[in-house]
């Protein structure tokens, strides 16, 4: 289910099913409410998209000559068919 609700065009087609299911049972909300509340999810969607592209960026923006310490072990993981080794740098 956490999966299925990372994707923005699902949550508002969910919040657009919730609004058409409450004005079904009843709840008096006009046409001109219903689409603000879609427009206000949908940008509240594209802004915590941003938000969390930045965050993402900060915590993973790799180095551009990293360096590991020496004696590391290394595994190289080859083809299909050709053998895996160990290396120390």
């Amino acid at each position: 289910m956490a999966e299925l609700l990372k994707d923005p065009a699902l949550i508002v087609g969910l919040v657009r099913a919730s609004l058409i299911l409450a004005v079904s049972f009843g709840v008096a909300i006009t046409q001109a409410q219903q689409d603000s509340l879609l427009m206000f999810t949908g940008a509240l969607l594209a802004v915590m998209s941003i938000v969390l592209t930045g965050v993402t960026v900060a915590k993973t923006t790799p180095k551009a000559n990293p360096v590991l310490p020496e004696g590391t072990t290394v595994t190289v993981t080859t083809p299909v068919g050709q053998a895996d080794y160990l290396r120390v740098v």
